[in-house]
């Protein structure tokens, strides 16, 4: 029974390693998501720009009286 006993410096050290691999996740899954972040943002850019010209169009022909 000993034997099977592990040290608190083991658990010690098994905890850190898997923190350490728990913040290499982390690190990872946040630059997949800034990844797939800006995409969506340049898209939705690109709508409200065209949105914008679109309005500013139909503002101009109401102003000219078109």
């Amino acid at each position: 029974m000993q034997a099977e006993r592990r040290t608190i410096e083991e658990i010690r050290g098994e905890i850190a390693s898997e923190r350490e691999q728990l913040e290499h996740a982390l690190v990872d899954l946040r630059r997949g998501i800034d990844r797939k972040r800006k995409p969506a943002v340049a898209l939705g850019s690109l709508l409200a720009a065209g949105l914008a010209t679109a309005l500013a169009v139909k503002v101009a022909r109401r102003i000219r009286g078109g």
